[in-house]
This record gives C-alpha cells, sequence and structure tokens, in this order.
C-alpha cells in the first residue's frame, strides 16, 4: 500500500491496520511462544489451618490480605489517572497530525478544483467574447444581404423594363410550322391580306425566327417582328384582334396563311421579355385554376379580369399573383 492509500483510511482504522508481512511475522510468533500459566494472586490466597487432633479448623485470611486491595485500587487508579494524561496529551498531537495529513490532501484537491474552474471561467469568458463578436458580425451580415435583396430586386426591375422597352415595336407570332425554304416578309404580308391590314413596304425592319427557351419543346421557334414604329405595330395588331374575334370559329391558322399540312392556329401577341413572359405563364395558369375569364397583355404589361364587369387587376411581379383570388 502506498503512503497516499494509507493516508486515505479513516483514523480509527489506521491504528488496526497491518501490512501482510507484519501480520505474518506475529501468526509465526504466536504459534512457536507456549502459553504461560497464570500464577495465583498472593493476594488471594487462602491457608487452611489444621486444628489439634488431625481435624480440619476454619479457613482463615492470610494477615494482609486486606492491605494488597487497597494498593491494587491505588495502582490502578495511578494507572488510570497517567493513562488519561497521556491521552490528554498525545490525543491532540494525533488529531493534529491527521488533521494536517487530510487538509493537506483536501487542499491539494482544491487547488486542482480552482484551477478547473478558473480554466473553465477564462473557457467561458472566452467563448462569450466570441459569441457577442459572431452575433454583431451577423447582425451586419443580415443588414447587408436585405440591402442587396432590395438593391437586386430593383435592379431586376429595371433590367426587366429595359428589356420590354426594348421590344416595345416588336410582334410575336407562335405556332407557325418551320420549313427550309420559308419566306417570313412574304408570309407576313399573306398574314396581312387574311386580317384585312394595309401593311407598308417600309412598315417592318425584321422579321425572324428566335431560340426557344425551352430546348426540349416540340413546337416550332417563334417569329419576331420588329415594326418601324409603336403605331404601326399596335395597327397590325388591333387588325389579328379584330379578325379573330370576327371570325371565332375560323381564327387566324397555318391554312390561311397557305402552309401546307394540318390546320393548326397562329397566334399573335407582344413580344414580351423572359420575365414578363414567365410572369404572364403563371398569372394565365393561376387565372384558370380559380375562374378568370379574361387575361391580356397591353404595352407589356399584363392584366387579369375574372369577369367582364369586374375590375381588372395589374400583375407587376410574383408577388402580384396573390392578388388573384
Amino acid at each position: 500500500m502506498t503512503e497516499l492509500d494509507f493516508k486515505k483510511i479513516l483514523p480509527m482504522n489506521r491504528m488496526k491496520w497491518k501490512c501482510s508481512a507484519c501480520k505474518i511475522k506475529k501468526k509465526a510468533t504466536t504459534s512457536t511462544t507456549s502459553p504461560t500459566p497464570t500464577s495465583a494472586s498472593p493476594l488471594n490466597v487462602d491457608t487452611e489451618v489444621l486444628g489439634r487432633g488431625g481435624k480440619q479448623s476454619d479457613r482463615q485470611q492470610i494477615p494482609g490480605n486486606t492491605g494488597s486491595l487497597q494498593d491494587r485500587d491505588a495502582l490502578v487508579s495511578a494507572i488510570s489517572n497517567q493513562v488519561l494524561e497521556a491521552i490528554k496529551t498525545e490525543l491532540p498531537q494525533m488529531i493534529s497530525r491527521i488533521l494536517k495529513t487530510e487538509l493537506s490532501s483536501i487542499k491539494d484537491d482544491l487547488l486542482d478544483f480552482r484551477q478547473s474552474v478558473d480554466f473553465l471561467s477564462t473557457m467561458h469568458d472566452e467563448m462569450k467574447s466570441a459569441i457577442e463578436t459572431l452575433a454583431k458580425a451577423n447582425a451586419l451580415i443580415s443588414r447587408e444581404n436585405l440591402e442587396l435583396k432590395s438593391t437586386v430586386s430593383e435592379l431586376s426591375d429595371r433590367l426587366n423594363n429595359l428589356e420590354q422597352h426594348m421590344r416595345e415595336n416588336n410582334l410575336e407570332m407562335q405556332g407557325v410550322p418551320e420549313h427550309h425554304n420559308e419566306n417570313l416578309p412574304n408570309l407576313l404580308k399573306q398574314c396581312s391580306r387574311v386580317i384585312g391590314h394595309d401593311l407598308k413596304e417600309d412598315a417592318i425592319v425584321k422579321c425572324t425566327r428566335v431560340a426557344k427557351l425551352n430546348k426540349e419543346s416540340k413546337l416550332p421557334r417563334s417569329i419576331i417582328v420588329k415594326f418601324r414604329c409603336v403605331e404601326d405595330r399596335d395597327s397590325f395588331y388591333s387588325a389579328v384582334y379584330r379578325y379573330n374575334k370576327s371570325n371565332s370559329s375560323d381564327k387566324l391558322n397555318t391554312s390561311l396563311l397557305g402552309i401546307a399540312g394540318d390546320k393548326k392556329p397562329v397566334y399573335v401577341s407582344e413580344h414580351l421579355s423572359p420575365s414578363n413572359k414567365s410572369l404572364h405563364a403563371a398569372a394565365r395558369k393561376r387565372a384558370k385554376e380559380l375562374g378568370y375569364k379574361f387575361t391580356w397583355v397591353k404595352s407589356g404589361r399584363i392584366y387579369v379580369r375574372k369577369t367582364i364587369d369586374s375590375k381588372y387587376i395589374l400583375i407587376k411581379n410574383n408577388k402580384s399573383l396573390a392578388l388573384i383570388s
């Protein structure tokens, strides 16, 4: 057993504890030593006095026996006093040594505990400072993020308006089948004759097909017609609208344009920017789901109306779709 383990034993048990070597030695000594017979105490010796004639006389106590008992009591009292004095002298020192040993061990434990508490306190202060720094940085980033979102939204709207403004002279024709040797200006003139519109020679600046937004779509590419001015575009567009309205059973189609094959409808609309085109599709879908009868585009703006007598709703962005209810 180490000294540290010995110190952990309770004080009342230390006096009883002996190591294994001492126990074996004591056992060997006890087994080889013969017991000492108990001698009769001279203080308790009785003498038999035989009377005359060979008869046994009464037992009498040896003189001086009473004095021996008094001496024994005095001896016991003296020993008791000496033991008490020894206890009074040694006990405080023993208790002091025990307390000193135990308190020394406790002091070491308390020192370790204090060091641990100081370390944890330091770590807590460092973590608290780091958290406060991160919280401030997060708040700053959140504000900057909101500002950036606002800026991006504003720039997106400005870009969309600019793109739409660049398309204000254009019309888009959809559903016209593609042919290798097609002549788009002649196709546009044929369309003008069908709808009853007098198309001037210098009214058209450019006529071409554009790439599909969805490359997997099987529909033919759209035809973009760029007019010289907005008035020429609106004049042609109005003629298409009037023709379709007056010929609801036979609206503008591929057969009327002289294109061979199955008769398919041809749609003429304003040329919308990509953002407005997606918004228009979303507005038409939501209006159809909620029973709105009218969805149209005018000057690049999207409108919906539930009935002919109800008030129209202007759809500016995706948030405006919630107005369709």
